[in-house]
C-alpha cells in the first residue's frame, strides 16, 4: 500500500469517525486510528530500508467527563459522541501496553523497530482553537537534535572557519512546466507555501484579492490551461526538506505520476501528499514535473 493510500485510508476513517451519529465513537478505534497515523509516518531510507525518523511522538484527543453519567453518550454540537477520559487514558498508556503496540505497527510495516521512543498522551475536554471542526485527535512528531560533536577549543587569535552550509540547503526544489502554457517554463520553490494556479491574482465578485499565485498559468485559450483551476493548489515546505502537495479544491482534480502509477490527490485534504524528485504532476491536464536541484 501507497503511502498516499494509507493517508486516504487515515483521512476515511477520521471523517467516519467524526461524521457519525448513530453511535458513540469508542476509545479503540481512535487508538487503531493514532496507529494508522503513526504508521504513516514511516519513509524509505534506501536499499528497500524503511525507517520511522522521530523519537518523540506527542498525542493531544478529545474525551468525555469520566465524572459525568453520559460521558460516553454526551454529545458534541458539531461531532460524535465521544468516550470517557478513563477509558482513553486506559488504552492509550504508553506504559500499559500502547508503546509496544506502535512499536509492533512500526515493525508490521517493514520499519526497523525504534529504539528510543517517547510517547506522551494528553486527554482534553474541548479542541484546541486552532484545530479544524471534526478533529478527534492529534499527534505531533519530533526528532531530538543529536548533540553536537566535540569540538576543540580556539586559542585567541586563531581563525575560524565558517560551517558549511547542508545538503538540504544546497539542493532547492523547482516546479518544471512540461505541459500548460505558464509564465515560465521553471519555478524555484521559495518560502513556507507556494500558490498554483490561472492568474497571478485570484480576486473575489467585488474585485477584492483573495489569493496570489506563486506557478502562474496562463488564462489562455488553450484547453491544456483552462483545465488548471484558479486556485489550482499549493506546495508546503516543511524543513529541512519535506515538499508536500495539496489540492485546493480545484475542478479538474490534481494527481502525481510516480513509477508508471498514477495518485489521484483527495480534493481539499489537509494532509496533502508529500513529493519525490522525479514525480510527474497534473494540475487537470496541465503536467510540470518535481526537481531536487
Amino acid at each position: 500500500m501507497s503511502i498516499l493510500d494509507k493517508v486516504v485510508r487515515i483521512e476515511k476513517t477520521i471523517e467516519k469517525l467524526a461524521a457519525r451519529k448513530d453511535a458513540p465513537v469508542t476509545a479503540l478505534e481512535i487508538r487503531r486510528a493514532i496507529l494508522d497515523d503513526v504508521e504513516e509516518q514511516v519513509t524509505p531510507a534506501g536499499r528497500s530500508r524503511r525507517v520511522f525518523p522521530y523519537d518523540e511522538v506527542a498525542i493531544e484527543v478529545l474525551g468525555g467527563d469520566s465524572r459525568s453519567r453520559t460521558a460516553t453518550t454526551a454529545r458534541r454540537a458539531s461531532g460524535p459522541a465521544l468516550p470517557a477520559r478513563a477509558e482513553l487514558e486506559a488504552v492509550l498508556d504508553p506504559d500499559a501496553g500502547f508503546l509496544e503496540a506502535i512499536r509492533d505497527r512500526l515493525q508490521e510495516a517493514g520499519c526497523e523497530r525504534p529504539g528510543r521512543l517517547n510517547v506522551s498522551v494528553t486527554v482534553l475536554r474541548k479542541a484546541r482553537p486552532d484545530w479544524k471542526a471534526g478533529i478527534l485527535f492529534r499527534v505531533a512528531y519530533t526528532r531530538t537534535p543529536s548533540p553536537a560533536a566535540h569540538q576543540p577549543p580556539v586559542r585567541e587569535g586563531a581563525a575560524t572557519q565558517p560551517a558549511a552550509p547542508s545538503a538540504d540547503a544546497a539542493r532547492p526544489a523547482q516546479i518544471v512546466v512540461l505541459e500548460g502554457d505558464a509564465t515560465k517554463k521553471a519555478y524555484t520553490l521559495s518560502g513556507e507555501r507556494t500558490n498554483i494556479g490561472r492568474l497571478a491574482e485570484v480576486t473575489d465578485r467585488h474585485r477584492r484579492v483573495v489569493r496570489r499565485n506563486q506557478i502562474v498559468f496562463l488564462d489562455a485559450d488553450s484547453e491544456t490551461s483552462q483545465t488548471v483551476s484558479r486556485a489550482q493548489a499549493h506546495i508546503r515546505f516543511t524543513p529541512p526538506a519535506e515538499y508536500r502537495l495539496f489540492d485546493d479544491h480545484s475542478s479538474y482534480g490534481t494527481r502525481i505520476v510516480r513509477g508508471g502509477r498514477m495518485i489521484e490527490l483527495p480534493s481539499g485534504s489537509p494532509r496533502g501528499a508529500r513529493l519525490q524528485a522525479g514525480d510527474e504532476i497534473y494540475f487537470g491536464r496541465a503536467r510540470v514535473m518535481f526537481q531536487i536541484k
